[in-house]
């Protein structure tokens, strides 16, 4: 009788049809020439606005569609090769739990479970197809199996988006989902609004806004600006926001070097300093902000700006602070010139010196100093020593420092 190696069963060709023509992965030619690969995630989708994309090292990634130029499928080799090899297969329990096997290692998860079914078609209790197909042994009954769903729901996990979570967790990731989607929105209306200025209803609209989910979008709006005008409606909306988040980034801003007006940083104290009657919070958020920067290793501009302003919103709390930059030593590094010498007329030379060197500049603080005067009504110089024993003074006092100034 005539006998040929090709698959008997026709049951076993339908089950292995659905996956012989799957693609291995989807490339994403874009406009600028790039490429991407991976599984596309919303093949399905129509009016595409975006591509979701999972990359073969497992991230997920959305593309605008609009940067995508087209998309092309490609097979993987090893789906090649088995889309060749495996129907020419006698249908057998050995071949099938080999292609199982060979499909698993390499990652080929769709064929691997189509040969584990077969596999139990053959041998019903054959242990790998059995865990190959998501079945584990039922621990009140070594004889019987269950599937791994129906025991991670029996735990109280619910599967969502490809993974086994509890309802908290899958709440959780809800609610972060929602808020990337609120700072989406917020990035876009912001945007847009900005550059529609000086457009009066755009401005009535960005000063309008309350939402703390517009702090972000406002911020990174306001540092890629170059228009003053416009930055100044931006740093308002933040102040009418009164979020401490929001209010942190104002007070930033006054004493920032990338804001080169002087002006808008005068507003930004000024805004600042209208809130601390509503919300005194605003304050210590101000003497905070600025106390911060009150350090040797920072720029002597951003020193003075923020020792400016302490005096200007009586902040008593960081003359500690003042009192450590009021007088310093830096150490700059130059350039020394070579020296030449010479011996007699004619006679030989040589030179001498030059190279890196360093030496120690001393630094006063003028505006520190007056900032301390204003606080404490005292006035002993650039003398570092003098302000720190007399503070250490009035630290033995029960006087608050509120009463400095009369100490």
């Amino acid at each position: 009788m005539f006998r040929t190696v090709l698959l008997i069963s026709f049951a076993w060709l339908l089950a292995v049809s659905p996956v012989r023509s799957a693609f291995g992965s989807t490339v994403l030619i874009l406009k600028d020439g790039g490429t991407l690969e991976g599984e596309l995630l919303n093949p399905d989708e129509i009016n595409r606005k975006l591509y979701r994309v999972k990359t073969t090292e497992g991230l997920e990634i959305s593309l605008d569609a609009k940067v995508v130029d087209r998309i092309q499928n490609r097979e993987r080799p090893a789906l090649v090769e088995y889309n060749v090899a495996a129907p020419l297969t006698e249908n057998s329990l050995e071949n099938h739990i080999y292609w199982a096997k060979w499909c698993h290692d390499r990652q080929l998860p769709d064929q691997a479970k189509v040969h584990g079914q077969q596999i139990l078609v053959f041998d019903s209790d054959n242990a790998y197809a059995r865990s190959l197909l998501g079945f584990v042994k039922n621990p009140k009954d070594p004889t019987d199996w269950v599937f791994q769903q129906d025991k991670r729901e029996n735990r109280g996990l619910i599967e969502h988006k490809g993974r086994w979570k509890t309802e908290y967790q899958i709440q959780i990731e809800k609610m972060l989902e929602e808020k990337e989607e609120v700072a989406r929105n917020w990035q876009r209306t912001v945007r847009s609004l900005c550059q529609r200025l000086p457009n009066i209803q755009a401005e009535t609209e960005l000063l309008a806004i309350r939402d703390p989910a517009a702090i972000d979008a406002l911020g990174e709006t306001l540092r890629a600006e170059a228009n003053p005008q416009k930055r100044k409606v931006l740093l308002r909306s933040l102040v009418q926001i009164c979020h401490p988040t929001a209010l942190h980034i104002v007070a930033a801003w006054s004493i920032s070097i990338n804001e080169p007006s002087e002006d808008i940083r005068l507003m930004c104290v000024e805004e600042l300093r209208k809130r601390i009657g509503e919300r005194p919070e605003t304050r210590s958020i101000m003497i905070n902000t600025y106390r911060s920067c009150l350090r040797t290793d920072m720029l002597p501009v951003i020193i003075r700006m923020a020792a400016k302003t302490l005096g200007e919103i009586e902040g008593y709390e960081a003359i500690p602070e003042l009192i450590e930059v009021l007088a310093y030593t830096v150490v700059e590094s130059y350039q020394d010139p070579q020296q030449p010498y010479t011996f007699g007329p004619g006679g030989t030379g040589f030179s001498q010196g030059g190279g890196q060197r360093k030496r120690q500049i001393p630094v006063q603080n003028q505006e520190v100093l007056t900032a301390l005067r204003r606080l404490t009504g005292r006035d002993f110089g650039f003398n570092k020593d003098a302000w720190s024993e007399w503070y250490r003074q009035t630290q033995r006092s029960p006087a608050p420092a509120a009463n400095l100034r009369r100490l």
